[in-house]
């Protein structure tokens, strides 16, 4: 097992003063966090996106160097996942062998993105990427090494609890998913005002669920849009494959070095409640501290809705779009830290009536919000899940809930 350093691609992890970063092989994964004797809680990079990847006098345990394979089954037409995989990574070896998984806005996030939910421009026709698990290994709390399948271990508490919640109670070294095949897309991205923004919604809800809208208000005002489709329309870009599609925000200037962090919120169809909402909505956008502040969303809704609640952590089934509010603030600016925060905390508040569900898709145990973050992501399930904690993590080697 190496203790090397290597740099993660989160800045405010990267700059969070870690102790360092262990890298085990898969077969020393299991005596290393059963027999885990140093600071609590172990944090896990999978691919490096999350704030909480790394954070201060703790241990990282570093998955991308040596578990990193992707390997296509073509008896099955699945493809086995390395929990150090960028799912980036993923939609680019499957493109050759035309084949494609429920890939989401970025190819950056890692196997992350599938355990904590995993949502993309065909969740409303294909479901959550979760939902397309049919394998997953690693090693529980305590050590114990497990391999669940689908079709034996779906109705188990384990399962329900590893799909939706898995950070908080084992490392995972590989997943297995289904896949579908590779179909070329069209995107259309657009710019407009804020103010055209519950139409854009009543118009989205309304489109076939091949066909989803994302979009991204920022700190300079500007609404940002992005329809993707799996049927050709008149005037939108052909591309590929997911592996194409085109960041939903410009990049930051590559000299500026930015901390930042993300909540992501849930909620049905109510368009006329965000048109009600708007005028508090552009008053709050107006006060960002920071111009890389930002509220976007994604649409979900049809297929995420057909999978009963008790099937897994995420139970949030009558969800129609995920907003996430973005904080942030250069590095090593704490006044900038705390206003940014305080933004976020207060447009949270606005939102709370038309989104009152939470996506956990980063751990924030290090800020205030965290209990209410549980309570909203996981509501009548979340004893169920500390009883799970309490057998396959009883000494709270990974992240509390």
């Amino acid at each position: 097992m190496d203790q090397l350093l290597r740099p993660l691609s989160n800045p405010q992890a990267a700059d969070a003063g870690a102790r360092g970063l262990l890298q085990p092989t898969p077969e020393d994964l299991s005596s290393l966090v059963g027999g885990w004797s140093g600071p609590r809680p172990l944090r896990v990079c999978s691919g490096g996106t999350s704030s909480r990847a790394a954070a201060a006098g703790q241990w990282t345990l570093d998955l991308r160097r040596t578990m990193g394979q992707v390997t296509w089954n073509p008896a099955d037409q699945t493809v086995s996942i390395g929990g150090g995989c960028r799912m980036g990574e993923v939609l680019e070896q499957l493109y050759p062998l035309g084949r494609s998984v429920a890939g989401g806005l970025s190819g950056w996030p890692g196997v992350g993105y599938v355990l904590t939910g995993g949502m993309g421009p065909f969740s409303r026709e294909l479901g959550l990427a979760v939902d397309q698990l049919q394998a997953v290994a690693g090693v529980w709390g305590n050590g114990e090494p497990f391999v669940l399948q689908r079709d034996r271990d779906q109705f188990t508490a384990e399962w329900r609890g590893l799909c939706g919640a898995a950070p908080f109670l084992a490392v995972v070294r590989e997943v297995v998913l289904a896949t579908q095949p590779l179909r070329p897309l069209w995107i259309r991205t657009s710019t407009g005002s804020p103010d055209q923004l519950p139409d854009q919604l009543i118009a989205a809800e309304r489109s076939d669920p091949s066909t989803s809208l994302q979009w991204s208000w920022g700190g300079d005002g500007s609404l940002r849009l992005l329809q993707v489709s799996a049927h050709k329309h008149s005037g939108w870009q052909r591309i590929d494959g997911l592996h194409q599609l085109p960041p939903m925000t410009p990049p930051s200037p590559t000299s500026l070095r930015l901390h930042g962090e993300v909540v992501g919120l849930l909620g049905p169809a109510n368009c006329e409640g965000w048109r009600r909402l708007l005028p508090d909505l552009q008053a709050q956008m107006q006060r960002c501290p920071h111009v890389g502040c930002s509220l976007s969303s994604q649409q979900l809704g049809n297929a995420t809705a057909a999978v009963p609640i008790e099937a897994t952590s995420f139970v949030h089934r009558d969800a129609t779009w995920k907003p996430w509010i973005t904080a942030v603030w250069s590095a090593g600016d704490l006044e900038g830290r705390r206003c940014s925060l305080q933004w976020l905390n207060e447009l949270w508040s606005l939102l709370e009536p038309l989104c009152p569900g939470v996506h956990l898709a980063q751990l924030h145990d290090h800020l205030p919000f965290h209990q209410k973050e549980l309570d909203l992501a996981f509501g009548p399930w979340l004893p169920g899940l500390r009883q799970l904690k309490a057998r396959r993590d009883p000494d709270g080697t990974l992240p509390g809930l």
